[in-house]
């Protein structure tokens, strides 16, 4: 866990770095956000992103639109992922490259009010070559039928077709029913707002067989007490088979007909009960209520088509999951916003069971093996409990001053039933955040938030108790922005973040050792109007972080490794018209790694990037949105070593 944060808080303090400098960039076009597009229109995206030897391509078109009678809803979405491996001498380079194609296309034809014809084609085409889970398959459906809406409010929607699938190098191909239904707008039912929709679709794919069932009901009621009641019912099944090798002594390795492989079936059923009271006690002051009770049982089934029997006897599996979410709270918000206030009690609950199924008429040494296969799988039992309480608070010092609190404190426990199973274990988590903002003129304001973060895992067993630790992190981050003129803006966050994880049983294990991470950082964001075409952008991310083994009891410290990361970029900006930018400039980062030993601090190695960049943005409409970024950098290194790497990013979105 403290990994994991303390990644994310280094990661999340460049990336607002930068976006800072973006959003200062392209202040004169994005001070408004892209307006969602109007009902009826046809958009379409491309994105495309290098970064190193890593290509990204992301395309996305959608049509809604009618003529007459006629009408048409498109919506493609195509994903291409491309990883370059440079060759060496004695292996060629290589290309790793997965894409996907979806396309969903429904055509209509209005024949009546009540009656509209529909013919719907929907495709999925993925490949893969980098060899990990399937490599390559596809699916292509055609169903048609008509939309009948026997009352204003009330819409059935029969179809039939055929579906071809191509799955593990198996083609297989089959007829395909749907039969949908729903409740066009909500029934109002002596003030109840009722809703409901459900689906039965199968793909009779022999072998195969393909599911998707289910039936959602809601409704709502508001009453003259200031209350409103809400609930949903669900319940669904999905059903998806899939190709899997009968035994790797009988399949040689390959695919290659229905007649070498086994069908693995995997049936979900969920049903899940979902309701939320609102109460407003006293005007601005309400307390809700929120219950959630869900079941899901998983069937993973295998099913012998082959020609041959397998060697090693499967047993088929079955998973029984139970989750109760359910939390009381309160909140309050004056009339104008600026107080505010809600604590909240949640709880939440989830049991896993894990079963091997019995075999019919099974004989003696069977039944032995079905024992030891249920053991295997109760393992795999647990059963978690999570109980919170957290709440935040805002209000104003003053006029000018601000400030808010929030906090949350939380158990887990997670207990396993099985005695080969050793991760029971309790957790405690409590995290504190308290942030202020002040104006000091009206040229200056200042915030500072402090956060802090305690976590204990306490494992319940000997056997994992060695792990058993205390992680500690604390963040203080100032903000402060000056913008002396209206032309000039200088944005500037600094941060100084201490995280300590320390072992409870570090002086009995001797290969477990407490450690600590430390980390400075400085971020400067500053920004030029010179004309009122021309402005100069400055971004400069100053980040200093070492880890090293803690002593906590004597809170010393040995440290093991440093850096020092350096981002330094300049660039020009000019607006000719309004709603277009063009900027160059210029980036340079680079990193020092420092060794520490016997010998003190010494510089292991040091990385250089430095190169040119690029920007092209264009809002063409309050729809639609044109946005080039590029840089060409030079890497070097300690030992000499140089690479040059030209980078892009392209987000283009537009209407028609």
């Amino acid at each position: 866990m403290h990994r994991s944060f303390t990644a994310y808080i280094s990661l999340l303090i460049s990336f607002l770095g930068n976006f800072v400098l973006y959003a200062q960039e392209s202040q004169r076009i994005s001070d408004l956000p892209l307006e969602p597009t109007p009902k009826g229109q046809k958009s379409a995206s491309i994105m495309f992103e290098r970064n190193l030897n890593t290509f990204n391509w992301l395309g996305n078109a959608i049509i809604d639109t009618s003529l007459g009678r006629f009408s048409i809803r498109l919506n493609e979405l195509f994903t291409s992922n491309i990883i370059l491996i440079e060759g060496t001498s004695s292996s060629p380079e290589r290309r790793l490259q997965s894409n996907q194609h979806n396309l969903s296309l429904l055509q209509g034809w209005h024949l009546s009010p009540e009656v509209t014809t529909r013919v719907k084609w929907t495709s999925l085409v993925y490949s893969d070559n980098k060899a990990v889970g399937l490599s390559n398959a596809s699916f292509h459906s055609l169903l048609g039928g008509i939309d009948y809406s026997p009352y204003p409010l009330v819409s059935l929607s029969p179809m039939v077709g055929y579906r071809w699938d191509n799955q593990a190098g198996v083609n297989d191909r089959g007829f395909s029913y749907d039969i949908a239904g729903r409740t066009i707008l909500p029934l109002d039912i002596d003030g109840y707002q009722l809703s409901a929709s459900a689906q039965y679709h199968e793909d009779l794919l022999d072998p195969r067989v393909l599911q998707t069932h289910y039936a959602r009901f809601s409704a709502q009621k508001s009453f003259v007490t200031g209350a409103r009641d809400s609930l949903v019912l669900y319940v669904g099944r999905k059903r998806r088979e899939f190709y899997a090798f009968a035994d790797a002594g009988t399949i040689s390795g390959a695919f290659s007909a229905p007649a070498d492989t086994n069908v693995e079936s995997r049936i979900e059923d969920i049903f899940s009960f979902t309701n939320l009271l609102d109460y407003e006690i006293v005007p601005r002051f309400t307390a809700s209520l929120f219950v959630n009770v869900s079941s899901r049982k998983l069937d993973k089934d295998i099913r012998y088509v082959g020609s041959t029997e397998p060697r090693t006897l499967q047993f088929n599996t079955a998973i029984d999951e139970f989750r109760l979410d359910t939390y009381l709270q309160a909140a309050y918000r004056s009339h104008d916003g600026e107080v505010g206030a809600s604590a909240r009690l949640y709880h939440s609950e989830r049991d896993e069971a894990h079963v091997a199924k019995p075999i019919e008429d099974a004989s003696p040494n069977v039944k032995i093996l079905l024992g030891e296969r249920n053991k295997q799988e109760q393992t795999k039992d647990n059963f978690a409990r999570r109980t919170a309480l957290s709440g935040m608070v805002k209000f104003p010092l003053s006029p000018s001053d601000r400030i808010s609190i929030s906090g949350t404190a939380s158990i887990l426990r997670y207990d396993t039933p099985s005695e080969a199973n050793f991760d029971d274990r309790d957790e405690l988590l409590v995290a504190l955040s308290i942030a202020t903002s002040h104006r000091i003129s009206q040229y200056l304001d200042v915030a500072v938030s402090l956060d802090g973060h305690l976590s204990h895992v306490v494992y319940l067993l000997e056997n994992r108790s060695a792990n058993n630790n205390y992680n500690r992190v604390l963040r203080l981050s100032p903000r402060v922005a000056y913008r002396p003129f209206k032309d000039l803006i200088t944005l500037n966050t600094f941060e100084v973040l201490a995280n300590y994880t320390v072992y409870d049983f570090e002086q009995q294990a001797a290969l477990v050792r407490s450690f600590s991470y430390r980390q400075f950082g400085w971020v400067d964001s500053t920004s030029v109007q010179l004309t009122p075409r021309i402005g100069l952008d400055l971004f400069t991310h100053i980040r200093l972080y070492e880890r090293g083994q803690l002593r906590w009891s004597e809170f010393t410290e040995r440290t093991e490794n440093s850096f020092r990361d350096e981002t330094y970029a300049l660039q020009v900006r000019f607006t000719p018209y309004n709603g277009i930018i063009f900027a160059v400039g210029f980036r340079h980062f680079s990193q020092s790694r420092y060794a520490h030993g016997d010998n003190g601090k010494t510089l292991d190695s040091v990385v250089r990037s430095i190169g040119p960049t690029c920007i092209i943005q264009w809002r063409i409409n309050s729809y639609s949105q044109l946005g080039i970024k590029g840089w060409y950098e030079r890497r070097s290194q300690t030992d000499g070593a140089t690479r040059t790497l030209a980078n892009m990013t392209m987000n283009v979105y537009f209407t028609l």
